[in-house]
């Protein structure tokens, strides 16, 4: 059991961590909004296993949905009705991952988002904002996705970057962002003005991934085909495949171009606080502790 001593550190850590953003936020004229937990058309990466729940809607039946993966899709469609900087903190939730390390199926994520800018701006409030609470003053490396790949003199694969780039870095930095994604890993991100990458970026800090953030697409037509594309590789791989948002797709021409949005996991950033690499440290209910 739990002390009170170490009961009462964890809570303060996490309720001076949600100050410690609110007023980043408040600062800079970001509006804090509430999304919804339970939708029916989540986001449709095939490397993603949302957690699927049946409702009964009175007068309508059996409804098929999903528990978030991540706040995304209200988000922009805050955006798409005339909100221009937002944020959420919110649980979200992932089927099939593993449980203790920096891992767990029940998460919380910071989402913000702020039309009229950019990714390069957005990159720079990240080093911004993480740096603040942590008290650090380090400027972030940031390095080319596909720079980085096209260099590499080894061995080529769909996992060069995650078994050999990615860990080079890690072992050479403590923190730094990889920036240009291939297109094709970057389903909601608009492209690079010469088109051969996606103006995506990760930022990455002491052997943890900390966010994953892009400029916005807002092309409903060619999001529309990058969902169809996400939808048939989800069916290929025999994943449960669910219905594109249409209302999403409806707001998107709504938004400003260029719009940035980040997606950061507040336990890592509460982790890193901590210094520790495990994630049951820092919860008043540890994951690998909930599923005995």
């Amino acid at each position: 059991m739990m002390s009170r001593e170490d009961a009462l550190l964890r809570a303060k850590m996490w309720n001076d961590m949600f100050a410690y953003l609110r007023d980043f936020f408040a600062k800079r004229s970001y509006l804090e909004v509430q999304t919804p937990i339970a939708v029916g058309s989540p986001d449709l990466s095939p490397n993603l296993f949302p957690v699927a729940i049946d409702l009964n809607v009175l007068g309508r039946g059996p409804v098929r949905a999903t528990l978030i993966t991540s706040p995304e899709f209200s988000m922009k469609k805050l955006l798409g009705s005339g909100l221009d900087k937002i944020f959420t903190i919110t649980p979200v939730f992932r089927n099939v991952e593993e449980l203790g390390g920096d891992h767990s199926i029940e998460f919380t994520m910071l989402e913000w988002y702020q039309q009229h800018a950019d990714y390069h701006a957005l990159m720079q409030e990240t080093e911004d904002l993480i740096n603040g609470y942590l008290g650090w003053t380090d400027v972030w490396p940031r390095f080319s996705f596909v720079k980085l790949l096209a260099e590499w003199t080894g061995e080529t694969s769909d996992d060069t970057f995650n078994h050999h780039i990615l860990p080079d870095l890690m072992k050479k930095h403590d923190k730094f962002m990889v920036m240009e994604f291939p297109v094709a890993e970057a389903a909601l991100a608009r492209k690079t003005p010469d088109g051969l990458a996606a103006e995506r970026f990760e930022a990455y800090a002491y052997g943890m991934e900390m966010c994953n953030g892009f400029t916005e697409l807002v092309d409903a037509a060619e999001q529309r085909s990058r969902f169809l594309i996400e939808q048939a590789e989800r069916r290929a791989l025999g994943k449960e495949v669910f219905p594109i948002d249409e209302d999403l797709l409806s707001r998107l021409s709504s938004v400003a171009s260029p719009t940035f949005g980040n997606a950061l996991g507040v336990d890592r950033l509460v982790m890193l606080k901590a210094g520790t690499q495990s994630i049951d440290s820092i919860h008043l209910f540890p994951p690998s502790e909930r599923f005995r």
